[in-house]
C-alpha cells in the first residue's frame, strides 16, 4: 500500500488542502536572507526595497516568498521586504496602498490575485511583479486593468491546458469523453482552446454553462450521464467553495472521476489534480525581479506558468469508484497521496 506516502515535495501542499473549506484560497515568512522592517527603520544603501503585498494570510505565501528572496539573495540582491496585507474592505484597501506609496520601494510582489489586482490599479508607476495568480490576468474579466500596465509581470499559477490534458489521459488511459463547466462571460476562450486540444488528440469535450452559481446543479445533471471524468478549469463563477464541494459529491455519486485544481481538490474529493510547488513558483517570480532590477520593462516580461508540477491522487475515492489505475501512476516519485 501507498497510501500516506508523500513525496519531499508533496508535503509542502498537504497544508494548501486544509483551506478548501475556508475558500479553496491559496503569512510571510519572515527570512534570514532577507532583512524585514518597517517602512520607517533605516535601510542601508544599495538595498532593494521590496513591498510584499498579500491578498491573504496563508502558509503557501511563506513559500513562494521563501523561493523569491532566495533568488533575488543567490543573485547578490540584498533584499529589505516591507510586509502589507490587504485589507476586505474598499477604505481598508486604501490606507493599505498608501502607506505602500510612502514606503516607495523599489519594486512591489504582489500575492494573489486581489494583490495583483489592486497593484495594477493603484501603484502604475511602481514595478511589480504578481506571484501566486490562479487565473493569468489576460484571461481574467479584468484583462483590461492588466494590459494597459506596462509595470507588470509575474508568475501564475495555472499550469498549461496541454498538460493537464496530458495528465487526465495518463490517469484515465481509457478516456474518451471529457466534461467541462464554464462561465462564458469568463472562460470561454480557455473552453475553446482545451476544446482543439481534446479534439488533436481524438476525444471529445462537453461543456455545460453556467454563468451563475444557481445554475450549476443543472450543469451536473446534464453531464454526469454522459462523460468520462470531468476537467475542472480556474472560474470564480464555477468553482465557489460551495458549489465545488456539490460538483464534487454529485460526480463521485454519478460514478464519474474529477480532475481538480490543485490538492485542496482531491483532499475534497477528487481524484487527481496536478500541483504546484509554491517555492519554485515565488522562484520564477523572483527571476523575473531579477531582469526587472537589471533594467528590463516588466511589460516586456511574459508571465510565467508552473515548471514543477506534483501529482496529486485520492485513493480512497479511487477504492469507493473502482477506478482502475496503472500502478506507475500512483508510484511516480512526483506524487502526494491522500
Amino acid at each position: 500500500m501507498v497510501t500516506g506516502r508523500f513525496s519531499s515535495r508533496g508535503r509542502r501542499h498537504g497544508a494548501g488542502a486544509r483551506h478548501l473549506a475556508e475558500g479553496l484560497a491559496l503569512a510571510v515568512l519572515m527570512l534570514t536572507a532577507g532583512q524585514v522592517v518597517s517602512a520607517q527603520a533605516q535601510i542601508s544603501p544599495g538595498s532593494v526595497r521590496i513591498a510584499v503585498v498579500k491578498s491573504l494570510d496563508l502558509p503557501e505565501y511563506n513559500l513562494a516568498l521563501e523561493g523569491f528572496i532566495s533568488t533575488l539573495t543567490e543573485t547578490g540582491h540584498e533584499t529589505v521586504v516591507l510586509p502589507f496585507l490587504l485589507a476586505h474592505d474598499d477604505s481598508g484597501v486604501a490606507a493599505v496602498w498608501r502607506a505602500v506609496h510612502d514606503a516607495r520601494p523599489d519594486l512591489i510582489l504582489a500575492l494573489g490575485t486581489r494583490a495583483a489586482r489592486e497593484a495594477s490599479r493603484q501603484e502604475p508607476n511602481t514595478p511589480t511583479v504578481y506571484s501566486m495568480v490562479l487565473i493569468p490576468p489576460e484571461s481574467s474579466p479584468d484583462q483590461a486593468t492588466f494590459q494597459g500596465q506596462k509595470n507588470l509581470t509575474g508568475a501564475t499559477l495555472n499550469i498549461p491546458l496541454g498538460t493537464q490534458l496530458d495528465e487526465i489521459i495518463r490517469v484515465f488511459p481509457s478516456v474518451r469523453r471529457i466534461g467541462m463547466i464554464s462561465d462564458p462571460d469568463r472562460t470561454r476562450p480557455v473552453v475553446e482552446t482545451a476544446r482543439q486540444l481534446v479534439a488533436q488528440r481524438g476525444l471529445s469535450l462537453q461543456v455545460a454553462w453556467a454563468d451563475s452559481e444557481q445554475m450549476i446543479p443543472e450543469a451536473v445533471r446534464t453531464l454526469r450521464d454522459s462523460i468520462d471524468v470531468l476537467w475542472m478549469i480556474p472560474d470564480e463563477t464555477v468553482l465557489t467553495p460551495r458549489s465545488a464541494r456539490y460538483i464534487i459529491f454529485e460526480l463521485i455519486k454519478a460514478g464519474v472521476p474529477v480532475m481538480g485544481l490543485s490538492s485542496a481538490y482531491v483532499k475534497a474529493g477528487a481524484l487527481v489534480a496536478l500541483d504546484c510547488d509554491y517555492s519554485d513558483i515565488g522562484r520564477q517570480s523572483g527571476e523575473l525581479a531579477v531582469h526587472i532590477l537589471a533594467g528590463q520593462s516588466p511589460g516586456r516580461l511574459p508571465h510565467t506558468a508552473p515548471r514543477v508540477t506534483v501529482r496529486a491522487l485520492n485513493l480512497k475515492v479511487r477504492e469507493h469508484m473502482r477506478i482502475p489505475m496503472d500502478d506507475r501512476v500512483i508510484k511516480d516519485s512526483n506524487v502526494v497521496i491522500f
